[in-house]
């Protein structure tokens, strides 16, 4: 899994001198705000306006089948969180963006996202190169679920840097990974078993 940080490129382009104009934009459209555990930002049914950078905390997205909630996509710090196919088609949400801890986020609307993209090459590519790594990422959780058992995805998942084991509940990994929480928590105990945790 890819362990690319769309906050930490943000930061270190702010800091470049090429990108004097984005750096006076910037602040004034993404003020950093606190958000509490268990706040929903984009519900089912609804369009998702704003496109957010986890400055620290972690959330999820998820979607509902036969009553039960299924996790897509684990986001932590330093990392961007937004529905895509909401927020960049303006049709309702399939899935809601769920707080998972008590985070410090920026909200940037799909206007402003929008009016940056137009304002400057740069900025445009800059936005290009996050969406790109962003693909990279996703295709990588599709070699995930194809290739590998659910031990192998689990270990993989656990073994990875950036992994939320032990952060968030075990069932939100479980229903990411593609298992069911029976099943993750007995795969996952001689994962452990194999690794002497």
């Amino acid at each position: 899994m890819y362990a690319f940080k769309p906050l930490q490129l943000l930061t270190e382009t702010l800091s470049s001198s090429e990108f004097i104009r984005l750096k006076e934009l910037f602040p004034s459209m993404a003020t950093p705000y606190k958000v509490r555990k268990g706040r929903i930002l984009v519900n089912i049914g609804q369009v998702n306006d704003s496109i957010y950078f986890l400055h620290s905390g972690v959330m999820r997205s998820y979607y509902v089948m036969n009553e039960e909630d299924i996790t897509s996509r684990l986001i932590a710090e330093g990392e961007i969180a937004c529905i895509a196919e909401s927020f960049f088609t303006r049709q309702k949400s399939g899935e809601a963006l769920e707080v998972l801890e008590d985070s410090l986020l920026y909200s940037v609307s799909y206007e402003e996202y929008r009016n940056l993209a137009k304002e400057d090459v740069l900025i445009a590519n800059l936005i290009m190169q996050m969406l790109e790594q962003r693909l990279v990422s996703f295709s990588e959780k599709v070699k995930l679920f194809k290739y590998l058992s659910v031990e192998q995805r689990i270990e993989a998942y656990i073994s990875h840097p950036s992994s939320l084991f032990r952060r968030i509940p075990d069932h939100y990994i479980a229903t990411y990974l593609g298992t069911t929480p029976a099943t993750f928590s007995r795969c996952l105990k001689t994962v452990l078993r194999s690794k002497n945790l």
